[in-house]
């Protein structure tokens, strides 16, 4: 295969695989302009921990994801992925919530057969994306690829500029989070060229949590809550509990409404049984990633009826009090945030938020916590 430039060309034309119904300009820049650097005078250097700084000669046109935050990152910023891992349980289902915006799968090339393993390099020689937004740091340990074996990719297509923050730690990544949601937003925003898109964006979160904060009982009368990952299966009688630690982006949403952590940060390393679960007797029961990857009715069925079955579940007081929520995961960029932040809120405060109707596509209009168009206009740039 012949060595494909190091040195990105493209020019005007940005991002060939971008997002259906996008009304505004497709230039390098929102403002039409391009960063001056050292470097050269249309060139431009990013640096994503713990990758290294890499500079750029024009702006990339095509990324390649898990997917993972960075793919809903790049969705956000009115750019679908080149080239992804299984997309199994990724949160199309809000990309379909949203006015002109679309997700192409039929445009998507494989790189694996499932985001945790199946990783072959010629899948990703033949996507010849320009950036990769995914953390090396992954492959290695997913795929045990050596570091020759990100530096072969990298010589070959483009950069990985991607830096995982899902977990607070890990010993998949090791150091790091070095971002929370929004510092690793902007980091793409700088990427792509598309400050405007990320400052509308952070004008539409803000939105959004002032309108949370003014909802929000006193401090002393927020509930607890026992955040599970990994799935939710009452008839194993083992969970996993993901802390509600501040830099842990997939239990983001419970912090955002001010849920307390049941386990008090002490949350136990490995799979606990009902015994644990009930000592702390949480008054709520989270599906981190449940409502990503469930309907309502899926919901209801494997997690909601078998707690409200069994023998020990009975005896919670989150199922006794039909308390059992579920929130987006692994795939939370700033568009899943949005849906999984109106969700738990209308699931935990519906005297000031309003009811869950057990869908973000059937809350009606009035009681909508943000606005949809004003989001698809962001991620199309409409108005910048």
């Amino acid at each position: 295969m012949a060595r494909r430039r190091q040195i990105l060309a493209g020019g005007a034309s940005l991002i060939a695989a971008s997002l259906a119904g996008c009304t505004s300009s497709q230039s390098p820049t929102d403002d039409g302009s391009t960063t001056q650097t050292d470097a050269g005078s249309d060139s431009y250097t990013v640096t994503v921990e713990p990758n290294p700084p890499h500079t750029f000669e024009s702006v990339p046109e095509t990324y390649a994801a898990i997917p993972s935050v960075w793919m809903d990152i790049g969705m956000a910023l009115g750019i679908q992925p080149s080239a992804t891992a299984s997309l199994g349980r990724a949160p199309l289902k809000f990309y379909d919530a949203l006015p002109d915006v679309a997700f192409h799968k039929a445009e998507i090339e494989q790189l694996a057969s499932d985001s945790e393993s199946g990783y072959d390099k010629e899948n990703f020689y033949a996507a010849d994306c320009d950036v990769h937004l995914i953390d090396p740091r992954m492959l290695k340990f997913y795929a045990n690829w050596t570091d020759d074996d990100i530096a072969a990719i990298e010589s070959s297509a483009g950069p990985f500029m991607g830096s995982s923050i899902r977990f607070a730690s890990s010993s998949a990544v090791g150091d790091g989070p070095f971002y929370d949601l929004y510092e690793a937003f902007e980091k793409a925003a700088e990427i792509f060229q598309r400050r405007a898109r990320f400052e509308a964006w952070q004008s539409i979160k803000a939105d959004l949590m002032d309108t949370i904060s003014d909802g929000l009982p006193p401090e002393s009368d927020r509930p607890t809550v026992a955040a599970i990952w990994r799935g939710v299966r009452p008839d194993t009688g083992q969970f996993r509990i993901a802390p509600l630690d501040p830099d842990q982006n997939n239990t983001l949403t419970y912090r955002r409404l001010g849920m307390q952590d049941a386990f008090a940060g002490a949350v136990p390393d490995g799979p606990i049984g009902y015994e644990e679960l009930l000592d702390v007797d949480p008054d709520y029961i989270g599906a981190v990633g449940g409502l990503t990857s469930q309907t309502h009715a899926e919901f209801v069925d494997t997690v909601v009826e078998p707690f409200e079955a069994n023998p020990n579940g009975q005896q919670l007081t989150a199922v006794e009090n039909g308390n059992l929520v579920r929130t987006g995961g692994q795939f939370m960029g700033p568009i899943v945030d949005l849906f999984s932040t109106e969700a738990l809120a209308k699931m935990v405060y519906p005297d000031a938020f309003g009811s869950w109707p057990g869908s973000p596509t059937e809350i009606p209009a009035s009681e909508r916590l943000f606005d949809r168009q004003r989001v698809a206009d962001a991620i199309n740039g409409v108005g910048l």
